[in-house]
């Protein structure tokens, strides 16, 4: 099998002795194979679901609307598969697109429960989910009930009924805005009015990833029952635009579908009473309703309705006390449960994601990414009162904080930088996050203590040294409200009244914000214990504290901040980390004690600052990388950024080695020609170093070879594998590009769709291609690529997918041409191939004498060709020819198999065999004196255990990457007179004159993928 296939099988998994396979497959009482992941689940009524759709175009178009938007989360699937909504293909592009995201899902079980949902919202789908459900009881597969949004996702409508313009009208009247919890900075600098957020959508909406404006309207633009996630950062917005969304409700501005808006601030002590193992839910909707309301609504009225119309944001997950988390599902199921109609929000920072995830399942979900470059700017001429010269002097000094000013997106580090710039005593500007936020510290407690200059925090006056001691000590506590009655707290905290009852109130106080905690956190760690230090770096929920400590530490080697994921993946954050160094050299030296560097499993939204700092550390290093980002949103603005970190630092890196790019992925991410052309304007250098180059659905179209990009490809001299089907191209618009790649000398495979015949002639005559994967080929390029497999002799695989192949196809082209080709795998994978078809690619296989693998899955075979190809086992194994002497001598610096002595695997999954098929199949295998393996429909499993238990003594049934397995029982070959002769057995008399050549290195057996 092709071991660099983007939708190859996954490597195998072999049975272990005690009933329990490699991957945690089980076997029953009685022996048989127990599925037990959902997507073995969906495996097995992969057919009887093509079958239904098959017969209703209308559905098939319906579910991939509903599938696309809410589980595949890219629009080239809904296009793909809508382009073939007329034939069997987009059936089957749709079953297998969902059964891969099964397969590479972090949460399987809530992509399977999502799954269900929508088919429940079809009719003629019920008596598959009842089957479906029925099942997973057998095999104990569970379908665990989560904190599910009960959403019809079919529906593109907002809302189903509209509540009543005077019912709105009296509540919004009678509601009391909540304080405004913009920084008191913030407010100080004049700022009152709410300022654009930009958002990056994760789940929802489409397409995925992408950066956008976020409206309050469109966020909350979603039927009942709906559960919405918001993530930020700290002081990103989240609790500002909480408020705004009160606000614009009050104002009658937006969310006017709503009968009544609600706020529950997480941090509240009276929400904290209710966060229990017995919560009483109503009760704290009630206390709210009453303390936010002048004349509260009915809570039995909302009760009665499920709390339809209500729309109920949780604002700060994260500010929970930390024994309160464990109580989340009670909460959740009780809320769930007597306010099943409600739209309810959470606003969470991303460290704390993971404590829901697992339990709910969200309508949508966004990041939010503070300023763009727009919003930034308002607030400035805010902050300055219009004043140009001011706004000038200070656009102007941010230029000489190339770092601060990848962060001022962030609307406190914008506020903060304002602050310190306008102030005398701070000077020069801060360069990284860590003296921001020390500067901004020395600035309030030289503001609240009167005292003119500070130098450093170290040489405070004895008086505040101490005070501020115990400020940092109450720092490192896991509290947001603290039961402080001083009043002196050096600016740092403010005052909070603490309610314990309904008539007892604590003088309390908090910090003016958590980012100020967590730095006054990191300078109390650095004199701290070192356990202490331990505990907080191996908790991701503390990044941004371990963020202050590498610049405060400036990473000693007892505060090792930067822990890796495994032997040498990063997360993002780390490079974040290692920018508060203020030291390029120490930068360098950190990253080159890797020899690779990873960076991958991104699970947020990757924002413009990202890359720049991701380009500057690239820049800084002289080790290996492999870049991977598929969905990640990004457009041509991230690689614009990424080229300007690395630019940034070139000059100060010259005199040393030059990194090396050895695997880079955009696939999926709509960086377009703009962003490819930027991408290859890096150095020639690096551009060389680059083996592995993904850009499968990036958005490129025709305009995008230019001269000037054309020749940057000429410059990837060790380029191995180039993935670039699902752009946007016509047939004819590529033949440039493979004109360049057929030049280079190192390429192994490539992947295209949309090939013209003249295309597929040039990509087989004029390269040197060992794998070669091809998508939506019309019936004339079919044909001129399966005529044309006898120009490249060092071609091993070709698959190929989504393309119609015909009878009439394979008797002009593959009939003739498979005898005389180099193929070693051949896969034609959901491209409408009928049993008479099938037949005849069988019968040219018999034919060749190095193919040892065929991949017919996902096609339209039924008994008459599943019976004929079973007939032809033997014959394939056995019988089929030596290599041809043009064969041997194209061989001569390679290895040639015989199919003897190599394990022929035949994949047959997802076909429309009967048990006839099944019964021939098994017959057959239990005859065959080689290895060799069937790969059938997983939901053959149950006949093949039940009904035809005789052969299970002599054949190996396994369950692998949600197929059922049938394999030979390797028997000693010389008990067989028929056995085969062996390529690689040195030569034979009757071969010498023939061409017949002895093999170099000779190599037994097929490696495992």
């Amino acid at each position: 099998m092709s071991k660099n296939s983007q939708v190859g099988r996954e490597k195998q998994i072999q049975k272990k002795p005690g009933g329990v396979t490699e991957k945690g497959q089980h076997n029953d009482l009685h022996g048989h194979l127990k599925l037990k992941y959902p997507s073995q689940l969906f495996a097995y009524f992969y057919s009887e679901l093509v079958s239904t759709l098959i017969k209703d175009c209308d559905l098939l178009v319906s579910l991939t609307d509903s599938v696309t938007d809410n589980i595949l989360r890219h629009p080239v699937d809904k296009e793909k598969i809508r382009r073939h909504s007329r034939s069997i293909i987009g059936c089957k592009m749709l079953a297998s697109a969902v059964l891969m995201y099964l397969h590479k899902s972090r949460y399987p079980d809530h992509v399977l429960c999502n799954l269900l949902f929508i088919f429940e919202s079809n009719e003629k789908l019920m008596p598959l989910v009842g089957n479906m459900r029925k099942k997973a009881t057998q095999f104990d597969i569970e379908l665990k009930e989560i904190c599910d949004v009960q959403l019809d996702l079919l529906l593109s409508e907002a809302r189903e009924s509209q509540p009543a313009a005077k019912c709105i009208q009296k509540f919004q009247s009678s509601f009391q805005l909540p304080p405004d919890p913009k920084c008191s900075l913030m407010v100080s600098q004049g700022v009152q009015e709410f300022i654009p957020l930009d958002k990056a959508s994760l789940k929802g909406e489409s397409p995925i990833g992408q950066t956008s404006r976020l409206y309050i309207n469109e966020l909350c633009n979603v039927p009942p029952s709906s559960w919405i996630l918001i993530e930020g950062v700290s002081g990103i917005g989240k609790s500002t635009l909480a408020y705004e969304m009160l606000k614009q409700w009050k104002d009658g501005t937006a969310l006017q579908q709503y009968s009544y808006v609600l706020l529950l601030r997480l941090r509240n002590e009276n929400v904290h009473q209710q966060w229990s193992p017995s919560p009483d839910v109503p009760q704290l909707i009630e206390d709210c309703l009453n303390e936010q309301y002048i004349e509260p609504p009915e809570i039995k009225s909302i009760l009665d309705n499920k709390g339809h119309n209500l729309l109920l944001i949780l604002e700060g997950y994260d500010e929970l006390p930390k024994g309160k988390f464990k109580f989340q599902m009670e909460v959740f199921r009780q809320l769930k449960s007597d306010f099943h109609n409600a739209v309810v929000a959470i606003t969470i920072h991303p460290s704390f994601l993971y404590q829901l995830s697992e339990n709910i399942l969200f309508t949508k979900e966004i990041e939010i990414l503070g300023f763009n470059k727009s919003s930034q700017n308002r607030y400035i001429e805010i902050a300055f009162k219009n004043d140009k010269n001011k706004i000038e002097e200070f656009t102007e000094s941010i230029k000489s904080c190339p770092i601060i000013k990848q962060y001022l997106n962030v609307p406190l580090h914008l506020a903060i930088m304002i602050e310190i710039a306008s102030s005398s005593s701070q000077k020069p500007l801060p360069q990284t996050i860590t003296e921001l936020y020390k500067s901004f510290v020395m600035i309030l407690i030289c503001r609240q203590s009167k005292i003119d200059i500070l130098d450093d925090l170290d040489s405070l006056p004895l008086s505040e040294k101490s005070i501020f001691q115990k400020i940092c000590e109450l720092a490192l506590e896991d509290q947001i409200v603290f039961d402080c009655d001083d009043s002196n707290t050096l600016g740092l905290m403010k005052r909070e009244f603490k309610i314990e009852g309904k008539d007892v109130c604590m003088k309390s106080s908090s910090f003016l914000h958590s980012t100020i905690k967590k730095f006054l956190a990191a300078y109390q760690m650095q004199t701290e214990e070192k356990k202490v230090f331990k505990s907080y770096r191996n908790n991701r929920q503390f990044s941004t504290t371990m963020h202050f400590l590498a610049g405060l530490t400036e990473l000693q080697e007892s505060f090792d901040t930067i822990k890796f994921l495994g032997e040498h993946i990063f997360h993002l954050d780390q490079f974040h980390h290692l920018m508060e160094l203020k030291n390029d050299a120490s930068v360098s030296k950190v990253l080159n004690k890797n020899k690779m560097i990873e960076v991958s499993r991104i699970s947020r939204a990757i924002t413009l600052q990202d890359f720049y700092v991701l380009g500057r550390c690239f820049g800084l290093s002289s080790c290996s990388w492999k870049l991977g980002f598929t969905i990640r949103g990004l457009s041509s603005e991230h690689i614009k950024m990424f080229v300007s970190g690395f630019n940034d630092v070139m000059p100060q890196s010259q005199q040393q080695q030059h990194p090396s790019l050895e695997h880079v992925v955009f696939s999926l991410n709509p960086i377009g020609n703009e962003g490819l052309a930027t991408f290859l304007s890096l150095p020639p250098s690096i551009l060389c170093t680059i083996s592995e180059f993904f850009l499968r659905a990036a958005l490129m179209k025709n305009g995008c070879f230019k001269s000037n990009c054309l020749k940057k490809f000429e410059q990837l001299d060790a380029l191995k594998i180039f993935l670039f089907h699902d752009n946007e191209f016509n047939k004819g618009e590529q033949q440039q590009l493979i004109d360049v790649l057929c030049t280079l000398k190192h390429l192994e495979k490539v992947s295209f769709s949309n090939l013209s015949p003249q295309e597929c002639f040039t990509l087989l005559s004029q390269s040197h291609l060992t794998e070669l994967e091809l998508y939506e080929l019309s019936l004339e390029s079919v044909e001129e690529l399966l005529i044309s497999l006898t120009q490249c002799m060092t071609l091993e695989c070709i698959e190929l997918y989504q393309s119609p192949i015909t009878k009439e196809t394979v008797e002009r082209s593959l009939q003739h041409s498979l005898p005389h080709c180099t193929l070693k795998e051949l896969k034609l994978i959901n491209c409408e191939i009928d049993s008479k078809t099938a037949n005849l690619i069988i019968d040219a296989a018999t034919h060749s004498p190095t193919l040892q693998v065929i991949d017919l899955s996902d096609n339209v075979i039924d008994d008459k060709g599943g019976c004929y190809i079973a007939s032809k086992l033997e014959e394939l194994l056995v019988s089929r020819p030596r290599p041809s002497p043009r064969l041997q001598l194209a061989g001569e610096t390679r290895e040639l198999h015989n199919s003897a002595e190599n394990i022929l695997q035949l994949f047959l999954q997802h076909n429309f065999f009967a048990k006839k098929s099944i019964e021939e199949f098994t017959g057959k295998l239990t005859q065959l004196p080689y290895a060799f393996t069937i790969h059938l429909s997983l939901q053959w499993k149950d006949y093949v255990e039940t009904k035809l238990r005789h052969v299970e003594e002599l054949l190996l049934i396994n369950v692998q990457n949600d197929n059922l397995v049938l394999q030979t029982r390797q028997q000693p070959q010389h008990t067989y007179s028929t056995q085969a002769p062996s390529a690689t057995n040195g030569t034979d008399k009757d071969d010498t004159g023939s061409g017949w050549i002895e093999v170099k290195n000779p190599r037994r057996g097929r490696p495992h993928k």
